[in-house]
């Protein structure tokens, strides 16, 4: 992939092509230059990029469909909802009473125990997965946080009509 088809493609992570097209290894005569490249091509690119045909997604939802409708438990929900507080409350008003009555007997707590699996609490107070702060984003690492903007694409689009293209190419390189 050259310069050009990043610079036409704004989508993809421009660090990707860092290796491809030698800059890794142009920079290895300044070593400490060669050591920046690399620490950034480590961790920079936010997911690894990959190639979709647009079959693939069809077969996905297929077989996350049948899993799903094989799975008899309950999920737990992703925030919580007024019935969720109530039930939390109640549960810790049978605890608290159980305690204060002297009498945390261990099948007591496996009755709670199994009531939890049986109605699992919430993840999270609200489902909101932008809600993150300002601090914890500026110190996570820098494919983090191009995960967190979501500015780039990780995934590029089968076009069979550019095999001609990479024809071209491959007998100048042969030629030379």
């Amino acid at each position: 992939m050259s310069d050009n088809d990043i610079n036409v493609n704004k989508s993809i992570d421009p660090s990707m092509a860092w290796e491809w097209n030698g800059t890794l290894s142009k920079a290895s005569g300044n070593a400490t230059l060669f050591a920046l490249y690399l620490a950034m091509q480590q961790s920079a690119l936010a997911d690894t990029i990959s190639i979709e045909s647009p079959n693939e997604d069809e077969a996905t939802s297929g077989i996350t469909q049948r899993l799903e409708a094989l799975n008899f438990y309950r999920r737990a929900p992703l925030c919580a909802s007024e019935s969720d507080w109530l039930h939390m409350n109640r549960l810790s008003q049978t605890i608290a009473h159980q305690v204060a009555l002297q009498e945390p007997t261990s099948l007591q707590f496996e009755e709670v125990r199994l009531h939890n699996e049986m109605h699992p609490v919430p993840l999270a107070q609200t489902n909101d997965a932008k809600k993150i702060s300002q601090d914890v984003i500026t110190n996570c690492s820098l494919a983090t946080q191009k995960r967190i903007a979501a500015t780039y694409s990780t995934s590029i689009d089968e076009d069979n009509t550019m095999l001609s293209d990479i024809i071209e190419q491959s007998e100048s390189f042969l030629a030379a």
